[in-house]
């Protein structure tokens, strides 16, 4: 079988930055577990208790990292990197020893805040790390890294929970950090330098102008604008049932149990979604187009399991897994491609400060959406707003195609009057 999804790993840089990576996206899902179990098991808190992690989890994507990327963008990605592991650290060990909730959300929080500045950070980085040709598999590679610990994080950490009590994943967390570090400390110097060269021009170019610089490029590149709408779009149609799912799981007639097998089937999915889009990157070619087709199929899935929710169609479990794992296939359907354009259609020099707008834009969205979804469950039904959800998942991926066709029209129309003329 050819290197395929595996060629950047070839690169010493890219090699170092994808292997702290691993590590940090390890981290991330260990202890998401631990604080739940940790607040309604220990603690014995309520919904809502949950309900304030979550949203602590990812405000400060959203109100931090897009104001705190003008200097991502100026400062040396290596050391920005090492600093918010270090960081990630100190405040690991913070929330091991939390005593109650307000300690334990100021730690999330603060964990979150240096999460979002090493995100950025890391986008950026891999701009450095491989060549235009290898970024397709590159970008693949680091949401196969995500995809694949959202499965084996929360497994590990419930073994681990098991065996040596609630807050031991903060232990194997703050170890994975430290490996993470020895990672980047093998990672070559950037070559960053010809951005900041002029450091009088640095000096004199205002923050607020270079803040808004992220938010101006997407406005006025077309195909990253429409990547990121359409992406933002989907975030929040997917979280509007997400926190739902587990109902759903049980009127399809799936036990406690075997409630995370349909997850892990979702996951699953979407590794393998990620291993077949490093391999056949001919996606590239039109990122948006995949996108859109993309949706339009994972919609009628959701829309296939809403009618099985309501008894309109009727599968025994596994055929509902075999549906949860095509819906996390589709899934990397839309992010693999997303993650390319942003990468590609996006600076070097602007890469910390757009992604960390486009990030901010999708974490607002995951926010309001679990709220939104819930109103809607009580008042229309669990189904109901699956169904609902997996429709407009659906028309979003049409209009998106509808737009592209008239769009491809308009341009062949001005190029024969062209000719004519």
């Amino acid at each position: 079988m050819k290197a395929g999804i595996f060629k950047p790993l070839k690169e010493r840089s890219f090699r170092s930055l994808f292997g702290a990576q691993v590590f940090s996206d390890l981290g991330n899902w260990l202890d998401f577990l631990a604080i739940q179990v940790i607040v309604a098991y220990q603690w014995g808190l309520d919904e809502t208790a949950i309900a304030a992690v979550i949203v602590v989890i990812g405000l400060p994507w959203v109100i931090v990292g897009p104001f705190a990327s003008v200097f991502v963008d100026r400062l040396p990605k290596k050391h920005v990197m090492i600093t918010c592991l270090i960081l990630r650290i100190v405040f690991v060990a913070g929330l091991f020893f939390a005593p109650n909730l307000y300690i334990l959300l100021l730690f999330v929080f603060l964990k979150g805040t240096v999460a979002a500045i090493y995100d950025p950070a890391r986008q950026s980085a891999i701009r450095h790390t491989v060549s235009e040709e290898q970024l397709p598999e590159a970008v693949t590679l680091s949401q196969l890294s995500m995809n694949t610990m959202k499965i084996v994080g929360p497994a590990l950490g419930g073994g681990i929970i098991a065996f040596f009590g609630a807050r031991s994943p903060f232990i194997v967390e703050m170890v994975g950090f430290m490996i993470a570090i020895l990672f980047l400390l093998k990672l070559p110097v950037l070559h960053e330098t010809e951005e900041h060269n002029d450091k009088e021009s640095a000096k004199k170019q205002k923050y607020w102008g270079e803040l808004l610089g992220g938010f101006r490029h997407i406005s006025k590149t077309p195909l990253l604008k429409i990547s990121v709408i359409l992406s933002a779009i989907a975030f929040f149609i997917i979280f509007l049932y997400d926190g739902l799912f587990i109902f759903v799981a049980q009127k399809l007639g799936f036990s406690e149990g075997d409630f995370g097998v349909l997850i892990s089937a979702v996951g699953l999915g979407s590794v393998v979604g990620s291993l077949l889009m490093g391999n056949w990157t001919q996606w590239k070619r039109k990122p948006i187009h995949f996108m859109a087709t993309a949706a339009v199929f994972s919609g009628f899935l959701i829309i296939l399991m809403g009618m099985g929710s309501m008894n309109v169609i009727e599968l025994p479990p596994v055929g509902w897994m075999l549906g949860a794992f095509f819906l996390g296939l589709l899934g990397s359907g839309e992010s693999v491609p997303y993650g390319f354009i942003l990468q590609s259609e996006t600076p070097k020099e602007m890469m910390g400060r757009v992604s960390a707008v486009a990030t901010s834009l999708q974490t607002f969205s995951m926010l309001i959406a679990p709220t939104a979804g819930a109103l809607l469950a009580k008042w229309l039904g669990v189904s109901a707003v699956l169904a609902g959800a997996g429709s407009a998942t659906c028309l979003l991926g049409i209009i998106i195609l509808l737009f592209i066709v008239k769009r491809m029209n308009m341009q062949k129309a001005a190029t024969e009057k062209q000719v004519q003329a």
